[in-house]
């Protein structure tokens, strides 16, 4: 793509250099700079420089930190990805995601917060995510400097006069606007009734 988002290509599970099988359960950490797939249960902590494959049978419960992670199963903890993130249809994650790239697909279930933040690649590190708070001073000016339409201006000019003219009409005026929409005819532009 010419937009810069990187493409995954998902490798087939074949290609991938570690598969921790689904009859396995592990606690403790992983680190490896290659590529991982779980498919098994796992708690603990996840370093990677390189692919976490998440398999649509894995219960994982853990703080990860990758390069890119691609998600078929269960995640719940926070994620610090240097690259993307994907979830795929079949996966659920509760937890927060912080990342570049973020792709979720539909039928995908999402339960947390994400930033996303392009401005250099994210740093890798050996502890949680950390809380990063709302950038609240951003919106005051994008606030200050919205001002009503010009439209709306001129229309409130407008309208002031007409209802003076109105209020001074004899009664049987408003019931010909309204006799005039009783018949299905719509008032001309402007006319108040």
């Amino acid at each position: 793509m010419g937009n810069g988002i990187p493409i995954i290509n998902e490798p087939a599970e074949e290609k991938i250099v570690t598969v921790i099988a689904d009859d396995l359960e592990i606690r403790g950490t992983i680190k490896f700079k290659t590529s991982v797939m779980l498919k098994g249960i796992f708690e603990g902590e996840i370093f990677s420089e390189g692919l976490l494959v998440v398999g649509p049978t894995a219960k994982v419960t853990a703080t990860i930190n990758t390069k890119t992670l691609v998600s078929h199963g269960e995640i719940t903890g926070d994620v610090l990805a240097e690259e993307q993130v994907v979830l795929r249809e079949t996966s659920t994650h509760t937890g927060d995601i912080k990342a570049p790239y973020i792709m979720i697909e539909s039928g995908a279930v999402f339960n947390g917060a994400c930033a996303m933040d392009r401005g250099g690649a994210a740093v890798m590190a050996d502890s949680a995510i950390a809380e990063q708070p709302a950038p609240a001073e951003e919106s005051l000016p994008v606030e200050e400097k919205q001002e009503p339409f010009p439209e709306v201006r001129h229309e409130q000019k407008k309208r002031q006069p007409r209802e003076k003219v109105h209020s001074e009409e004899p009664p049987g005026a408003s019931e010909t606007a309204v006799t005039n929409d009783t018949k299905g005819e719509e008032p001309k532009p402007g006319e108040l009734l």
